[in-house]
């Protein structure tokens, strides 16, 4: 049976707040003036994947705004319809 992530947690539960703070350490480690070739190399590899990871979950959330702002809009316009439909039979009184 295949593992089922917790929302917002991807593989081996990685979340974006972790992927960050991964990629902050990643980040010092490189600033640091005594890094290994062979390390050095491991640390890009890990970074570029875990970009990877928060551009995919940056983009999954801006799909989800969208659509539920998209379904409260298209509420609203209905809401609207029926406000003017209401004024409208007040307006004939």
């Amino acid at each position: 049976m295949a593992k089922t992530d917790k929302p917002g947690e991807g593989a081996q539960g990685l979340t974006y707040a972790r992927a960050i703070k991964e990629l902050n350490t990643i980040l010092g480690d490189l600033e640091s003036d005594d890094v290994d070739v062979d390390v050095l190399a491991e640390k890009v590899a890990r970074a570029s994947e875990l970009i990877e990871f928060c551009r995919q979950r940056i983009s999954g959330a801006k799909m989800q705004i969208e659509e539920v702002v998209q379904r409260v809009g298209t509420a609203d316009v209905v809401d609207a319809d029926d406000d003017e439909e209401y004024d409208e039979d007040d307006d004939e009184d």
